[in-house]
């Protein structure tokens, strides 16, 4: 929002400074980004009226004119601009002048004419764009006064950031208000004075979709004078809130929109047909904006329509059939309120974005609109005449349909802000703000929040606002202190709080990514599952909430991949979303983990040889993420439809599936071409919690016994089977199991393996014998010809 410091003290006498100004508004929340000029340097530009004008004799399209500066002797000056006239008031430069464009004024001869200086048009004094003829001042501008004082120059701009949820303080009043508060002066306004009417023409106004638009006002506004041009003053204001100049009628509702924050448009009167409705679009109904493009409008859009059909889209755009332009005569004004779930989306679906928009976006408040209609009908008709009709108003449902009523505690207002503020100050700095008190007492009040503030909904936006008001830098500090009870040793303790540790360890980087993903890929990778589709997507591609992770984590890997970056370990933590009747608002949120690797899997040395990433490097990765966890981790080969069919497996705690590693499926070549495909891994976060306390348990002083076995089993036997038949014989000697060969080959049925396992023994009180081990390995090699049918090699 570009405002205007002139204008602005126009609304509040302020003795302070620029730059006070401007902190102040920063620290009321109204960030200001830049302190810009109000304008060029005009020094030797003057106002001059041209008192005779008449053709040159040597140049059919070059005019003489003799110009009144305020000096005893008029100039004599040469211009070819189209309307040059007699009596017109327009801006000279003197001789000896430069103009913002570097160009140096000087008495010269142009075609045997002798010329003293140079008529201006607006583009030439960069005041806008327009080049079409001299900028016209207004009849009352005096002769000989320095264009920068008519124009009120110098000025300054400040350029705000305004965040979302003020929406309030996108006008010149919205922020004025603010100033008032903070300065604790008065603010004064325009007039909005009732316009009586003075003809009957009129339109009918029908809300057809009463629960999108609180409110529509609308006024003809008949006979304009076709001699009526915006004024410099208003040309100006809008220039320096950078708005561009077209015609009177559009110029003064943009005008109104920036002075008091609501948004209007004007309808050429005589090309509108029949009355006005404000309906829902019908399904592939188009219309052709006033920027020329053709629209076909979805049936969740509210419009502007006439007998004929759309003629604008509701707190958008208007329409081109209906535009007003240099030859309209007869106007029609509208102003209304619609909600901002009317217009939330609408943008991004038409790619379209305006200044209305923008607003009714945040919010416009609802009790504006027929001030607004009025103060437009007065500029109207004070500066091109015309009769004004009566205004036809219509009402839908009510935005606040009860008063809003927030009660604030005093003590709430301590404790939050970690000091006492004085209540008589709670209570003038509340009404400042436009909120209404009731019910005080010595403890609470209540306050009444006004129609133009949609942020104010429970007490800690109140007391937000008395902390803004008061000042940040003003509140006090003190060291806090907290009150922490005894608990069990490691009582809480979860590995999930360590996996951000566990995995930068091992390489990875975090991603911070959207929770929106794009169609195409998520279905791939969910094998098609129902999704949750976003009603307002911030985007064309990010239009529905993950059901996995890899969903945002493969777009962050290829982004890295396109440049040079081949070998990517990224991990990242967060919710996906799935339908779900029982969950409230039909969507159920699951706690995930997920990671990927891809390229080298070790770092580039001169002694050893390079290789490429596999299966067992992210399964490592994920086995890690459980060390400390209770239960048996197991990885069973099962199909995904997002992985590599023989180089994925479903995760196990026990008997609970925790999660999938695996290659990503070679259906995805075609996506992410001359790329080797990354391996991921997807956990529940929940999995990864201790479930009982971690105790120190002392090692052992007797010594380990190792014995080695070598079993032939099916190929299709998974090592894990014979691992867990070990361990089903239940025998706390057996310390650990590990596959230390793996054979196919000679001597072996074809369809058959040899795997050999090592045992390691150990007892806690007593070294092992032979005996004794001998009787364990016996019942192991039961188990294994009993499970997984196995037999021990050379038998």
């Amino acid at each position: 929002m570009k405002t205007s410091e002139q204008w602005l003290r126009d609304w509040v006498a302020l003795d302070a400074s620029t730059d006070t100004v401007a902190d102040t508004l920063t620290m009321a929340g109204l960030e200001v980004d830049a302190l810009l000029d109000g304008g060029p340097d005009l020094d030797g530009v003057v106002v001059g009226v041209i008192q005779h004008c008449r053709p040159h004799p040597q140049a059919d399209r070059l005019k003489l004119c003799r110009v009144d500066i305020g000096n005893a002797t008029p100039l004599d000056i040469v211009c070819g601009a189209p309307n040059a006239r007699e009596g017109l008031h327009v801006p000279v430069a003197c001789v000896g002048a430069t103009l913002p464009n570097g160009t140096r004024i000087k008495a010269t001869e142009i075609r045997g004419e002798a010329s003293s200086g140079m008529l201006c048009s607006a583009s030439e004094l960069d005041l806008s764009v327009d080049a079409s003829g001299l900028l016209e001042l207004a009849d009352s501008a005096q002769p000989g006064t320095p264009l920068a004082d008519y124009l009120g120059l110098p000025d300054r701009v400040f350029d705000i950031d305004l965040t979302p949820n003020r929406g309030d303080c996108l006008s010149m009043r919205g922020i004025a208000r603010e100033l008032a508060v903070a300065f604790d002066k008065p603010m004064t306004g325009p007039e909005t004075d009732v316009v009586a009417a003075k003809g009957n023409e009129r339109r009918a106004v029908t809300i057809e979709a009463p629960t999108r638009c609180a409110g529509y006002a609308a006024r003809q506004v008949s006979d304009l004078d076709p001699e009526g041009v915006t004024p410099v003053w208003m040309a100006e204001r809008l220039r320096r809130a950078g708005v561009r100049r077209i015609n009177l009628p559009v110029d003064i509702g943009n005008y109104v929109m920036l002075e008091l924050g609501q948004p209007m448009h004007a309808f050429d009167a005589d090309k509108l047909v029949g009355g006005i409705r404000v309906r829902m679009a019908e399904e592939g109904e188009q219309i052709v904006t006033l920027d020329g493009e053709n629209v076909t409008l979805s049936d969740e859009t509210l419009v502007i329509a006439d007998d004929d059909g759309p003629v604008a889209i509701a707190g958008m755009i208007g329409g081109l059939r209906t535009a007003v332009n240099d030859s309209t005569r007869h106007v029609v004004f509208e102003s209304a309120c619609f909600t901002p779930a009317a217009v939330a989306g609408q943008g991004r679906r038409y790619k379209i974005h305006t200044d209305s928009l923008h607003r009714f976006e945040r919010g416009v408040d609802p009790a504006l609109h027929p001030v607004a209609l009025e103060r437009a009908t007065a500029l109207l008709v004070s500066e091109s005449g015309g009769t004004p009709g009566p205004v036809v108003h219509s009402e839908g449902n009510a935005v606040w349909p009860e008063q809003r009523k927030i009660r604030l505690s005093f003590a709430h207002v301590a404790r939050l802000l970690g000091q006492d503020i004085d209540r008589r100050w709670i209570e003038h700095a509340l009404e400042a703000l436009g909120i209404g008190l009731q019910d005080n007492d010595e403890t609470s009040l209540v306050a009444v929040p006004p129609s133009w503030r949609y942020d104010l909904q429970i007490e800690a936006d109140l007391i937000e606002e008395i902390a803004r008001v008061y000042g940040y830098d003003r509140l006090k500090t003190a060291a806090q202190g907290v009150s922490l009870p005894p608990v069990a040793a490691a009582a809480g303790l979860t590995v999930a709080q360590n996996a951000d540790s566990v995995l930068r360890q091992r390489g990875y980087s975090e991603a911070i990514t959207y929770s929106f993903v794009e169609p195409g890929l998520h279905a791939a990778l969910t094998g098609g599952e129902e999704a949750v589709v976003l009603d307002n997507p911030i985007s064309d591609q990010l239009v529905e909430m993950r059901r996995t992770l890899w969903a945002s984590l493969l777009p962050s890997w290829a982004h890295n991949v396109r440049r040079q970056q081949s070998t990517v370990r990224l991990y990242e933590r967060g919710l996906r979303f799935m339908p779900d009747d029982a969950a409230e608002n039909g969507v159920g949120q699951r706690d995930t983990l997920a990671g990927l690797i891809s390229g080298q899997a070790e770092p580039t040395h001169w002694d050893r040889v390079a290789r490429p990433v596999d299966f067992f490097d992210i399964k490592a990765d994920a086995e890690a993420l459980f060390s400390g966890t209770s239960g048996r981790l197991t990885f069973v080969a099962a199909r995904h439809a997002a992985l590599h069919p023989g180089r994925s497996a479903e995760i196990y705690l026990d008997d609970t599936p925790v999660g999938w590693v695996g290659q990503l499926s070679p259906v995805f070549s075609k996506r992410y071409k001359n790329s080797e495909l990354p391996y991921l891994f997807e956990l529940d976060s929940s999995a990864l919690a201790v479930e009982a306390a971690v105790r120190f348990e002392p090692l052992s002083e007797q010594p380990t016994v190792r014995r080695d076995l070598a079993v032939v089993v099916a190929e299709k036997t998974p090592v894990a089977s014979l691992v867990g038949a070990i361990e089903s014989v239940n025998e706390a000697a057996i310390r650990s199991i590990e596959v230390f060969d793996l054979f196919r080959g000679e001597g072996l049925e074809t369809g058959f393996k040899s795997v050999a396992l090592g045992l390691i023994f150990q007892d806690k009180a007593s070294t092992l014998t032979d005996e004794g081990v001998d009787t364990i390995i016996t019942r192991v090699v039961a188990a294994l010809a009993e499970q997984c049918d196995a037999r021990i090699r050379g038998e």
